[in-house]
């Protein structure tokens, strides 16, 4: 056989060989799935309990996103991570998940423009005016964009606001915020749309809890996101298990021994229950007609029933210099009053912790007369402050009188020495009956014939979370607007982030899923330091011209050498 021809085969054989190999590669790429993450905080790594979701999907999950168009870096950047976590969400849902970009207002006229965005607003897509520059040969103009997606499942919609502004973010840190949650935005959403009936939920009555319009956004939250049931427990014989949570808002009369034992029942049979309780008489209410009051221990009588769980909620009031500020007279000119926004200690901005789901990734929270907590020992009971104060606060005993008047005194820093104290606080774990051993064979009987089933003198793993301030999930009333959303002043309609604080606490102690882990996701910024950039412009640029040059030159000497030595011989 001629040499060249031998050459020939050789040649044809490796190709054939290497064609068979690229075949058998695709082939299993296309059953076989896999990528490694390696930035620091895991950007790409979807949580276990997402994939979970998205694997059990039984039907198309469609995704509308309003992010396409000419925006500025940092929505372009939003768009960008949008885009890959819904390519992450299509890895695991397959032909389950689908998506798309639009431009709602693209091509629309102004009279039809206007229509979408009233629509838009209507299911809780809010529009942003952003500054963007189309052309150098154009000036700054304002853009309207809808930073939100559209998600359909099995015929249901749900809205997901994609931007998550907060007060003293920079843009770029509120963008980088709001790309860490994108996971938990979407995967919450069609949770929700998965269920097939939402978790029953009860808000409790029967010792004074409001149903007044302060409380219609808190309702609102409920009955969007729950099937919301209302119980009297002064009138029930029992709480039934079928409530996957309780809501105590604000309740201002004691509670009966009956009472906390059907509470405490409840909870012994796996309930779970969201306390919301004011243990000091002091309101915004009682300072409209007159400068001062009286603020006193409303004396609610569970104190031995949450003692027995793990925590103390003390009768007392919190004192905050990082606090909000109200509207005070401090003086008339002629005969129109001079008004002043002034600190007000008694509303405290509340530190989120960072170490948990419920506040990962959350703004401060307004409180109104909060008061202490203490974790007690409680074996068997995982306790995990949620909400506490700056390291500048006090607490101050009560009776005592709430002035007005105070406000126009600067306070002496001195006497705010106290750090991050507790004013909500998450437990859970194994709950001890705070009956136990108090109970005889009658009463034994009674309880199981009264309760449909016997009585426990332990749980099983639940949770309760108890905030020690029972405005916090009130919300103003405007002459105007009507209820304001919870967390909205009045006046400035600044928004602090008492909403979201309820709405992740009902989504931890309902949530069966572990969704709300999702919320851990935590995205490092990283900006260039521009002082640097501007030494070093040049540098940079040269190295990058140069560099990519040299290796194409050095690559083609290399080549060329090894040619020539194999042809020499």
């Amino acid at each position: 056989m001629k040499k060249g021809a031998y050459i020939k085969r050789k040649h044809l054989r490796n190709f054939f060989l290497f064609l068979i190999i690229l075949i058998g590669i695709n082939i299993a790429a296309s059953y076989i799935h896999t990528r490694i993450d390696l930035t620091a905080e895991k950007r790409f790594t979807l949580s276990d309990p997402t994939k979970k979701l998205l694997e059990n999907l039984d039907g198309t999950v469609r995704i509308k996103v309003f992010l396409q168009g000419k925006f500025p870096s940092g929505f372009r950047h939003l768009s960008q991570s949008v885009r890959e976590i819904l390519e992450e969400f299509r890895r695991y849902g397959g032909h389950h998940i689908t998506y798309e970009f639009i431009n709602p207002l693209a091509g629309l006229p102004d009279t039809l423009q206007a229509k979408v965005k009233d629509s838009l607003t209507a299911i809780g897509i809010m529009p942003y005016n952003v500054k963007a520059q189309q052309d150098i040969s154009q000036g700054i103009s304002v853009q309207l964009i809808f930073p939100g997606a559209l998600v359909d499942y099995k015929g249901h919609q749900l809205p997901v606001n994609l931007l998550q502004p907060q007060p003293g973010m920079d843009p770029a840190q509120t963008l980088n915020h709001s790309a860490a949650l994108l996971e938990y935005d979407f995967a919450h959403a069609i949770a929700q749309l998965s269920e097939q009936e939402p978790p029953l939920v009860a808000y409790m009555l029967g010792n004074g809890e409001p149903l007044t319009p302060e409380v219609y956004d808190a309702l609102n939250v409920l009955q969007q996101n729950y099937r919301l049931d209302t119980l009297n427990l002064s009138a029930t014989s029992y709480i039934p298990a079928k409530y996957a949570a309780l809501v105590f808002l604000r309740p201002e009369q004691p509670f009966t021994e009956d009472e906390k034992l059907k509470i405490d029942q409840y909870v012994m049979h796996g309930g779970r229950i969201l306390w919301c309780i004011d243990p000091v008489n002091a309101s915004m209410d009682s300072l409209q007609n007159k400068t001062s009051f009286l603020a006193y221990d409303r004396g609610l009588n569970l104190d031995d029933l949450l003692f027995n769980y793990g925590a103390r909620v003390n009768p007392d009031l919190v004192q905050d210099l990082q606090c909000f500020s109200i509207p005070v007279t401090v003086g008339h000119i002629g005969d129109r009053p001079q008004i002043e926004r002034l600190p007000w200690p008694f509303s405290p901005l509340l530190m989120p912790g960072n170490s948990h789901p419920i506040t990962k990734n959350m703004d401060v929270v307004l409180g109104q007369f909060a008061s202490s907590m203490d974790t007690t020992k409680a074996a068997g009971i995982h306790k995990v402050p949620l909400l506490t104060t700056s390291q500048y606060s006090r607490t101050l005993a009560t009776p005592m009188r709430v002035s007005l008047e105070s406000v126009k005194i600067k306070p002496d820093p001195r006497q705010y020495i106290q750090k991050h104290i507790p004013v909500a606080v998450l437990l859970e774990g194994n709950f001890p009956s705070v009956f136990r051993n108090r109970l005889n064979k009658d009463m034994l009987a009674k309880i199981e014939l009264q309760f449909h089933q016997h009585y426990k003198e332990e749980s099983g793993y639940t949770r309760m979370i108890i905030v020690a301030d029972g405005n916090m999930f009130m919300n103003a009333v405007s002459q105007q607007d009507g209820p304001l959303a919870m967390g909205m002043d009045p006046y400035t309609r600044q928004l602090f982030a008492n909403r979201e604080f309820f709405e992740n606490c009902l989504t931890y102690l309902t949530d069966t899923t572990g969704i709300i882990e999702a919320r851990n996701k935590d995205l490092k910024l990283r900006l260039l330091d521009k002082s640097r950039v501007a030494q070093q412009k040049t540098t940079w640029q040269v190295l990058n011209f140069l560099i990519p040059i040299a290796f194409v030159l050095l690559f083609a000497v290399v080549f060329l050498y090894v040619r020539q030595r194999k042809y020499a011989e």
